[in-house]
Formats: structure tokens, sequence, C-alpha cells
């Protein structure tokens, strides 16, 4: 599939050309909406409000062929949204087990995602592509609208702000160091 002409297709009203689009990279949208939010409710929402901004703002795509990265980043602001929103909700069903502690387990000491949201958002979004969406630098770089550069020195902050916050322990350090 030709991603230009599609998209073109598509700005002048062509609806099944973007139907076509949004198919080709439903597994994609789905991992990244997924290694940012971790529930598939949420990966629902977002994709959905994705596809309708996109939707509604084609014609603000000036060239066609970065349609992908285009609406990657709607995705990734849609993501960061939904956890803003979830930060603002409180549970009421469990009220009486908030308050009792809980034993520490081992999982708790050694929660990456969690470590991961105390980064910046920039920094946030280079771990997640990089490392649970497993894509290679150039792709995160073109994805972002960065350079590779730019990509390798946002994962060395990451990664050092990483190793902060999990606690720099001597298993950790040399793992970090051989890779």
């Amino acid at each position: 599939m030709n991603v230009k002409q599609e998209v073109k297709k598509a700005k002048k009203g062509d609806h099944e050309a973007f139907i076509r689009l949004v198919l080709e990279i439903k597994l994609k949208m789905y991992g990244l909406a997924f290694s940012i939010l971790g529930r598939d409710e949420d990966c629902a929402d977002a994709i959905q409000k994705t596809i309708l901004k996109a939707y509604k703002s084609l014609h603000t795509l000036r060239k066609p062929e970065f349609f992908n990265t285009w609406i990657f980043r709607i995705l990734i602001n849609e993501c960061h949204q939904v956890l803003r929103n979830k930060k603002r909700l409180v549970p009421v069903d469990n009220l009486d087990e908030i308050d009792k502690p809980r034993p520490p387990t081992d999982y708790d000491a050694v929660d990456i995602r969690d470590a991961v949201e105390q980064l910046e958002e920039q920094q946030q979004i280079v771990i997640q592509l990089f490392y649970f969406q497993d894509m290679p630098l150039l792709a995160v770089a073109e994805l972002l609208g960065i350079t590779e550069n730019a990509v390798k020195g946002r994962l060395f902050r990451a990664r050092r702000q990483l190793l902060q916050i999990l606690g720099d322990t001597p298993e950790r350090k040399v793992a970090h160091e051989s890779k």
C-alpha cells in the first residue's frame, strides 16, 4: 500500500482510504498504547480518540508520507492524557482496604513500569518505544521527529534516572554496564 496516495485519497473524502491506512497500522498502535497504558480498556479509549482526532484533522497533515509518524504522535498524546485523567480518579469501592498496610513483595522492589512513569515525558516515550515496543533507534527517531543521536541521549539520561529511582545496586550496575 502506498501511504502517500492513500492519504491523498482520504484528504479528498475517501473514507475507505482512511480506514485502510488505520487498519494497516492497528497492531502497532495497540502495541504502543499497551506499552504506555498497560490495560486493554485504556488502550481502546486512547486508540478510538486518536482515530477520531486524526480523521477530523487529516486536512492539517502537510506531508502525506508522514501519516504514520503523525498518527503515532497523536496516540502518544492521547495515552498520556488517559494517564493524567486516571491520576485524578480515586477508587471508592475499596475504601476499607486503602488504609490497610500490605506486606511488601519481591515485585514491589522492582516495578519498572512505575519507575518509567516517574521519568520526564520525553524519556518515558523513548524507553517505551525502544524497550517495550522493541523499535530500532532510527524508527524511534523518525516517529518523534528527532535525530538518532537525540534518541540515544534521551535513552542514556532515562537509564541513568531509572538507576537512581530503582536504586543503584551492584547487580543492576553490572547489568546496566554490560549492555
